[in-house]
C-alpha cells in the first residue's frame, strides 16, 4: 500500500469508476501496522517467517516485513471517501453508503476530520436519495462529533427536514426545490450540486411509493395532484407512474380503462404473494445461502481480530488497569491515578489541523 489510496483516486480522475471494483469490492478487515513479532512468535514461532501458511494476511502485512508503508488516519478516511465517490458515480448506493459510514465512525486526533464533514453532507444526500430517508448517526458517533457534522452541514439538514416533512404531508415538490434553489451555490462550490439534482427526482418517487400506506387505489389525476410539479399533466404521471413499475420501485399495476390518463387507475399490490416484488422459495434460499457465506468468512476475521487483540500491549495495560480499579481509583501501573490532581481537560481542539 502506499503514500495516497491510488486504487480510488485515479479511476476518479479518470472516470473509469468500473477498473476500480476489483480492489473496492473486497472488504477490508485489517490495516497495517507495526507488527508486534515478540507476541506472535511467543504463541507461534512459525509466524516468524514469511514463507509460512498464514491464516491472515495481517500477519505478513506490516511495516517490519516491508510490504506496506505506515500509513495514519488520512490515508484510512481517504480511501473510503473516495471508494464511496466511484460507489454514486456507479449508483451502487447500499455500498457507498457504508464507505461513508466507515469514514463518519473513524476516529482521529481531532473531535472531526474535514474529510468527515465532506463525508457527512453526501451520507445525508444519499439517505434521502436512497432511503427518502434523514437517518441517525451510527451509536458509535459521540455526540460532539455529531452535534460538529450538524453544525457545519446546515444546508444539508434543512433541505433532509423539508425532504421528510413534505413527503409526510403529501406536499409537491415545490418546497424541496425552492430549498435547491436558495443553496445552489453551496452545493455547486462543493460538489454535490448532481447529488441534490437527484434528490428532487427521489422526491417524487418516494412521494408515489408512500400512498401505498394510505390508499389501495387512486386514479393517475390524483396521483399527479399529490406527487406531480405539473398536476395537469396526466399523461407525464402516467409515463412515470408505469416506469417506476417497470424497474421494480413500486409494486402496484395500472387500469388503462379509456386512452385518458386521467382516468388509469393505480393499485397497490399489497397482499402477500401478489406483484413483482414476490420471491420464489429457489430465491430465497439462494440468498440464504449467501448470507451465510458471508456470515462464515466474518467470524474467522473476527477471530483473528480478537486474537490479535488480546496480544496487543494496549490491551495488556487496560487489563491491568481494569483490574487496579476494582479495588479503587483506575491508575497507571505504578497505582497513581491516572490523571494529575487538579488537572482540567481540554476541549478547545482545532478541528480542521489535519488539512
Amino acid at each position: 500500500m502506499t503514500q495516497e489510496p491510488a486504487a480510488a483516486i485515479a479511476p476518479i480522475s479518470a472516470r473509469a469508476y468500473v477498473t476500480a471494483l476489483p480492489v473496492l469490492d473486497k472488504d477490508i478487515f485489517h490495516f497495517p501496522a507495526d507488527s508486534n513479532r515478540t507476541a506472535e512468535t511467543s504463541v507461534d514461532p512459525l509466524y516468524l517467517y514469511l514463507c509460512s501458511e498464514h491464516e491472515s494476511s495481517s500477519n505478513y502485512i506490516n511495516t517490519s516485513s516491508g510490504f506496506t508503508d505506515k500509513l495514519d488516519y488520512h490515508h484510512h478516511l481517504q480511501y473510503f471517501l473516495y471508494g464511496a465517490m466511484c460507489y454514486m458515480a456507479l449508483k451502487d448506493w447500499d455500498r457507498a453508503i457504508l464507505f461513508l459510514e466507515v469514514v463518519l465512525t473513524s476516529p482521529t486526533p481531532y473531535v472531526v476530520s474535514r474529510i468527515q464533514v465532506e463525508a457527512y453532507k453526501k451520507w445525508v444526500l444519499l439517505n434521502l436519495l436512497h432511503r427518502g430517508k434523514k437517518l441517525s448517526l451510527p451509536k458509535t458517533v459521540n455526540s460532539l462529533a455529531v452535534k460538529t457534522y450538524q453544525n457545519l452541514s446546515k444546508p444539508y439538514i434543512a433541505l433532509a427536514n423539508i425532504f421528510v416533512e413534505d413527503i409526510e404531508n403529501e406536499e409537491g415538490a415545490a418546497n424541496v426545490v425552492a430549498e435547491v434553489r436558495a443553496g445552489q451555490q453551496i452545493f455547486m462550490e462543493e460538489c454535490n450540486l448532481g447529488l441534490v439534482r437527484q434528490v428532487i427526482n427521489a422526491y417524487r418517487q418516494f412521494s408515489v411509493q408512500r400512498l401505498e400506506k394510505t390508499c389501495a387505489a387512486l386514479t393517475i389525476s390524483e396521483v399527479s395532484r399529490r406527487t406531480s410539479e405539473n398536476p395537469n399533466d396526466h399523461t407525464e404521471t402516467g409515463r412515470y407512474v408505469i416506469g417506476l413499475i417497470s424497474s421494480g420501485l413500486l409494486n402496484a399495476a395500472i387500469s388503462q380503462s379509456s386512452e385518458d390518463p386521467a382516468t388509469w387507475v393505480l393499485r397497490f399490490c399489497t397482499a402477500r404473494g401478489e406483484g413483482l416484488h414476490v420471491r420464489s422459495e429457489e430465491q430465497q434460499y439462494d440468498e440464504l445461502v449467501r448470507q451465510a457465506e458471508r456470515i462464515r468468512a466474518l467470524q474467522s476475521h473476527v477471530k483473528e481480530a480478537d486474537r490479535k487483540y488480546g496480544l496487543s500491549k494496549e490491551y495488556i495495560q487496560e487489563v491491568k488497569r481494569l483490574t487496579k480499579a476494582k479495588d479503587g481509583v483506575a491508575g497507571n501501573e505504578d497505582g497513581s491515578p491516572w490523571y494529575a490532581p487538579g488537572y482540567e481537560f481540554d476541549h478547545d481542539e482545532d478541528m480542521m489541523a489535519d488539512q
